[in-house]
């Protein structure tokens, strides 16, 4: 610990490549932290420089301690912010048409290939989430309304929206976005 301190305060006073050392001593498991919540290895990757260059301009901010536990806790606050932007972002899938007016193509096309993705995701769960997901979200029904179509408890309903959801954010995942 104190070898952090004597490290931070060098580096603050203008020897900043000392934090070079840092990123060295601590990017096995700053990596590993990132990977035990966003379970992706580039993205766990991604998540980790972030970290370390956040760490690097908060470096003021720290107020001695545990700066292993201070360095973890912006990699876990990183991974978390990260996962659940992904996890939205895969759910405004549903939402989106895939064509917006005044839109650059590329933004075009990468929303076809989401929807595309979604498609194939949906095509693989079991049809009991699927058929609840689709008419959530594509036919726009509510959970009472599915429901009585389907002639299930509403709470059967909400459960297996939520599952849905789950098994779709997890794919999605796991198909490396």
């Amino acid at each position: 610990m104190e070898h952090d301190e004597s490290l931070i305060r060098q580096i603050l006073l203008g020897r900043r490549d000392l934090f070079e050392q840092i990123v060295w001593e601590y990017q096995n498991l700053v990596f590993t932290v990132c990977l035990n919540i966003v379970k992706n290895t580039h993205d766990a990757e991604n998540m980790a420089q972030e970290t370390f260059l956040t760490a690097y301009r908060s470096l003021r901010d720290f107020r001695g301690g545990n700066f292993k536990s201070w360095l973890c806790r912006i990699a876990a606050n990183k991974s978390i912010d990260y996962k659940r932007k992904h996890a939205l972002l895969v759910l405004e899938t549903f939402e989106q048409p895939i064509e917006q007016a005044g839109e650059p193509l590329e933004e075009t096309v990468e929303r076809k290939d989401r929807k595309v993705r979604l498609e194939q995701i949906l095509s693989e769960l079991p049809g009991k989430y699927a058929s609840v997901i689709k008419a959530f979200y594509y036919s726009q029904l509510t959970v009472k309304e599915i429901s009585r179509r389907m002639q299930l408890p509403e709470r059967t309903v909400e459960t297996r929206l939520y599952r849905a959801k789950k098994l779709i954010r997890e794919r999605w995942g796991e198909d490396g976005a």
